[in-house]
């Protein structure tokens, strides 16, 4: 089977690229980043792939790369299929929190206009189907423990915030001054 199209679906395509975490593979859909995960890097061509789709998307390449490698706002459009209206918004508002800050679930729910639905709004990130390029490794418990994270558990995430220079002291908790308002 050729890993940059999948048989089941002729739409769909696949991506090889490397991030913070390793390399991962986005599968898009109609062309777009749908779903991220990670490979594992002894995975045989791997190289190849990762320059093929270079070769075959170089743009989209470049914009996916300068996020995953970065930590920068993804900027271009993503397909969150299969997901509801409210975990659509939610993945939506964590797009927008930057490199080097975090967020914490309380204040989500509220800034989409639901705040009592802080636990919805941690299942919707556990179904986050691109982390990286939708950060969801930056929302936190409002307590300032780091929380979960569905893409390499708490210590993946207390490695991607410290990457991004957010402060975490030795009970893993953020600092608060990393938090930022509405």
């Amino acid at each position: 089977m050729d890993p940059m199209t999948s048989t089941q679906n002729r739409l769909e395509k696949h991506i090889f690229l490397e991030s913070v975490i390793g390399p991962v593979r986005i599968i898009l859909i109609e062309g777009l980043p749908a779903r991220l995960q990670p490979v594992n890097p002894s995975t045989p061509h791997l190289s190849k792939w990762i320059l093929e789709s270079q070769r075959q998307s170089p743009m989209l390449f470049r914009l996916l790369s300068k996020s995953l490698l970065n930590g920068d706002i993804f900027e271009g459009e993503l397909l969150l299929q299969g997901l509801s209206p409210f975990y659509k918004m939610v993945l939506e508002r964590v797009k927008t929190i930057p490199k080097g800050s975090v967020k914490t679930y309380s204040q989500l729910a509220e800034e989409i206009g639901h705040p009592l639905a802080v636990r919805a709004v941690g299942s919707a990130l556990a179904r986050n189907p691109m982390p990286l390029l939708i950060p969801c490794h930056r929302v936190i418990r409002k307590n300032g423990l780091i929380g979960h994270y569905s893409l390499g558990g708490k210590s993946m995430k207390e490695k991607l915030l410290k990457m991004e220079g957010v402060r975490i002291d030795k009970d893993k908790k953020v600092k608060f001054s990393f938090v930022v308002s509405s």
